[in-house]
């Protein structure tokens, strides 16, 4: 009878870390791509998270380097940044993020506080971007700033390695320019020699 007790509970705690270990293995799997951050190096463009992982994800995370102008406003110089791909694609978020500012030592935020994207496209290797009228109402800088302001848009979204032009819309609309400065009526391509 003690025999049978014995062997009994051996089967039974054997059952048990059977079933714990069988948890433990779908707890795991269920957890790839939880946290996925993707980072960049100079080297090369990130790659964003395909539209199923994301959705499948819900809540991952993307490494993208924004684009600041140096506070004598001759170079943009590159910040990373982490971004939350919860609700939003990757285009809008790198762009919050860059709206968001920095306080990088040497560089500025040159685009207007008040400015808000109202939506970011892509067809084909073109974002168009839509901001409000504040992106031109509240910006005050000259020739340079306007350069700085479009370089660190365009710079920042084509770090994404589909992306190779941005047109900048003002309340869906193209615009001429910003302050008078930079042609604007057609996508801009990245403008490197910018980038410090």
């Amino acid at each position: 009878m003690k025999k049978l007790r014995y062997l009994l509970l051996l089967v039974l705690a054997m059952t048990l870390l059977c079933a714990a270990g069988c948890s433990d293995d779908k707890n795991n799997s269920a957890g790839v791509g939880d946290k996925t951050t993707i980072t960049t190096d100079k080297s090369s463009a990130p790659e964003a998270l395909p539209d199923k992982e994301k959705s499948k994800t819900g809540n991952g995370k993307l490494t993208i380097k924004v684009y600041y102008p140096d506070e004598q406003g001759l170079k943009l110089r590159a910040v990373q940044k982490t971004v939350k791909l919860s609700s939003e694609d990757k285009y809008t978020a790198a762009l919050k993020a860059l709206l968001d500012g920095t306080k990088e030592k040497g560089l500025t935020t040159i685009i207007p506080k008040q400015a808000k994207i109202k939506s970011v496209k892509v067809q084909g290797d073109t974002a168009f971007v839509d901001f409000d009228q504040n992106l031109t109402k509240k910006f005050i800088g000259g020739s340079t700033g306007e350069e700085m302001l479009v370089g660190s848009i365009v710079n920042t979204l084509t770090e994404f390695s589909e992306i190779k032009k941005v047109q900048l819309l003002v309340e869906g609309k193209k615009i001429e320019s910003i302050s008078g400065h930079l042609d604007l009526t057609k996508p801009v391509e990245r403008m490197e020699n910018l980038v410090k």
